[in-house]
């Protein structure tokens, strides 16, 4: 019994030594094992940055081969038109682009442009008489020439000449005589003091203290762009206008008696 106990505490002991002995080697293979997955420095040797620098070409014949590679043209013209008038149009457009990009334009027709644009700017203002304050009289007059100088408004028989130019069917006439015959009222009326070398803007001014002046501006405006500016017009936008050029002429008389 007693050596049975003994065997027993023998193969406890031996137990225990093989837990003491193979556990520190486990938990080192288990440590190696961890380290040899952290990932290890690089060392670069990098040049020294005080070095030249050594510029690169690329090949001629490689970037001759891509320049006329079709792959990288990516403007293309656009196929001609079939109309005559926009291959007309296209061809226009294609020679005043040249002409603009040109070095002469830039230099010198850029400049011709700009002051041809600004004296056409001025004609039409001038013409609409817009400018006629900043102008000489005599300059004036000889713009009036055929639209007012030729003409006396205190000699005219305006209700006649009315009436032939509406059966005409002269519409444009028509409203200058009844702007005409506007002015001779006013100037009966002593409202303003009628010369043929005034423009309009400045009869507008002479009634600046007036309650005429607001409708009479409108009939001027109107007149100028009819007579002066060529706007078409017809029967229906007549007689509107003829509406309020009476009932402007009735208010005139009405302050007067």
């Amino acid at each position: 019994m007693k050596e049975h106990i003994e065997l027993k505490k023998v193969w406890l002991v031996g137990w225990l030594c093989l837990i003491l002995l193979g556990s520190p080697p486990v938990a080192w293979s288990q440590t190696k094992r961890a380290d040899s997955t952290l990932v290890k420095p690089t060392v670069v040797n990098a040049r020294d940055d005080r070095s030249p620098m050594r510029v690169r070409y690329p090949d001629p014949e490689h970037l001759r081969d891509k320049q006329t590679d079709h792959d990288y043209q990516y403007t293309s013209e656009a196929p001609p038109p079939e109309n005559p008038l926009a291959r007309f149009w296209v061809w226009l457009m294609r020679k005043l682009g040249s002409f603009l990009s040109s070095e002469a334009y830039q230099n010198v027709w850029q400049y011709v442009i700009l002051v041809a644009i600004a004296s056409a700017a001025v004609y039409l203002l001038m013409k609409a008489e817009v400018l006629g304050f900043l102008f000489s009289k005599k300059a004036q007059s000889v713009d009036l020439a055929y639209e007012n100088l030729t003409e006396n408004i205190h000699e005219i028989n305006f209700d006649s000449a009315v009436e032939e130019a509406i059966s005409q069917r002269n519409f444009r006439l028509a409203v200058r005589l009844m702007y005409l015959q506007t002015l001779k009222h006013l100037s009966d009326a002593g409202r303003i003091q009628y010369k043929p070398d005034k423009t309009n803007r400045q009869y507008v001014h002479e009634l600046v203290n007036s309650s005429l002046q607001p409708e009479f501006e409108h009939l001027t405006r109107q007149f100028e762009f009819t007579w002066y500016g060529d706007f078409p017009i017809d029967e229906s936008r007549f007689r509107a206008l003829q509406t309020r050029f009476t009932a402007f002429n009735g208010a005139n008389k009405q302050l007067t008696t």
